[in-house]
């Protein structure tokens, strides 16, 4: 089955994350460009109006580069050994790379790999041959990125989150369909066929990771199946990210926590709100991207959809998300009332005292200037003192506290 195969590719992706998003903004460092489209996305022939709209809310990368090797050297050090493995087959041939920023605070290194012609032959499982030396780069991608990224203090604002493959297997054009969809099987058995009607033969897999049988490494299969499950492991990058976010924020929220400040929940709040607005924008972009994939588009997105359970980790964004939101409100209103019955003994205890200067001072207006009088004057003085005394201490229970005052 298997001698079909004439050569393999592979493109290893490793997403990656930045504490510190604001670090990207200002100058295009040198090397970058811009990215003006979206070639990730196999969007509907809209017109460009339309298009310019749609991409400026959707998950898209803001700042590219892209070459061939010389992209993985850091500044004018040589390419890292461990970017370029090698297996007992021989070493692999660096095709393509590029890295990418996204509009999610996340950004994507893409190798393409020609493996060795003999690994197919020479290995049992190609799968379990590759996956370990994809593994084992992740620190050198990591070295890479805090080298060229423009980041302060970039040893602990960059970090890679894991490694994963897509496999372009190449083979004769005279393969059929059945023998093609057995192919890749082999590589992806863990998946589920995902080919879209009308591609020329493609067959395409999703799994674990993902595999495309073709008969040309350019086809359009091949590129479509790449660049959605490039955009499926950012945006999934993206969620971690968030849910983290979000983690830290209800470790400081404890409801049985003493001494509360509103000034510090009001701080809180603007982070929290701040997160909102970014986690409701990125799931906004998300729902919107299947709606405006054409068909061929729209079947991969729903397979890598479907085989990664994203939309299970969506949902717990968004729980945790209503939770954080829920739970700060409930302490700011906490917060409040309590301000609230400081405010009801103020009024109270300035009421009382009130009255009670003016009866005093009625009572010292019209006292005569013999002892007895003025003895006379302040004890009435004195009572009248513990009756409002008295009053504002029932009055203040009876306001704060009203179902302890009832006895309910």
């Amino acid at each position: 089955m298997l001698e079909d195969v004439t050569s393999v590719r592979v493109l290893a992706y490793f997403p990656c994350q930045f504490s510190a998003p604001a670090g990207f903004e200002g100058d295009v460092p040198a090397g970058w460009s811009v990215t003006d489209g979206l070639d990730d996305l196999a969007l509907q022939p809209y017109g460009q109006r339309l298009l310019d709209e749609l991409l400026g809310s959707m998950p898209r990368p803001t700042m590219e580069i892209s070459g061939g090797p010389e992209i993985l050297r850091a500044a004018d050090q040589d390419v890292d050994p461990a970017l370029v493995p090698s297996t007992e087959s021989g070493a692999w041939q660096v095709v393509s790379a590029r890295i990418s920023l996204w509009n999610v605070d996340c950004g994507l290194v893409c190798v393409t790999y020609h493996l060795p012609d003999g690994i197919v032959s020479g290995a049992a499982d190609v799968v379990a041959e590759v996956a370990p030396p994809v593994q084992r780069m992740v620190p050198a991608v990591t070295r890479l990125l805090r080298a060229v990224l423009p980041v302060p203090d970039g040893a602990d604002e960059v970090f890679v989150l894991w490694a994963n493959t897509t496999f372009a297997v190449r083979v004769d054009p005279d393969c059929d369909p059945a023998r093609r969809r057995a192919i890749a099987e082999q590589f992806t058995p863990d998946g589920v066929d995902c080919t879209p009607g009308g591609l020329g033969g493609g067959v395409l897999r999703v799994g674990t990771h993902t595999t495309a049988v073709v008969g040309d490494f350019g086809s359009r299969p091949a590129l479509l199946l790449a660049r959605l499950t490039g955009v499926h492991h950012v945006c999934w990058a993206a969620a971690l990210r968030y849910d983290a976010v979000l983690s830290a924020e209800l470790s400081q929220i404890e409801p049985g926590r003493g001494g509360l400040s509103m000034s510090a929940l009001e701080d809180q709040a603007k982070r929290i709100l701040s997160g909102y607005h970014r986690i409701r924008l990125f799931r906004l972009g998300y729902s919107s991207v299947e709606a405006h994939l054409d068909a061929a588009g729209g079947t991969v997105w729903n397979a890598l959809e479907q085989q990664w359970k994203f939309r299970l980790v969506l949902t717990t964004l968004d729980e945790r998300l209503d939770f954080v939101r829920t739970l700060h409100q409930q302490l700011v209103g906490r917060l409040q009332d309590r301000r609230s019955r400081l405010l009801n003994e103020l009024v109270l205890a300035f009421t009382f005292l009130n009255i009670f200067a003016i009866v005093l001072a009625a009572l010292t207006f019209v006292a005569l200037p013999s002892l007895d009088v003025g003895l006379l004057a302040s004890m009435i003085g004195l009572g009248l003192l513990l009756a409002n005394l008295t009053a504002y201490l029932a009055f203040r229970r009876q306001i704060n506290d009203p179902g302890r005052a009832s006895g309910g």
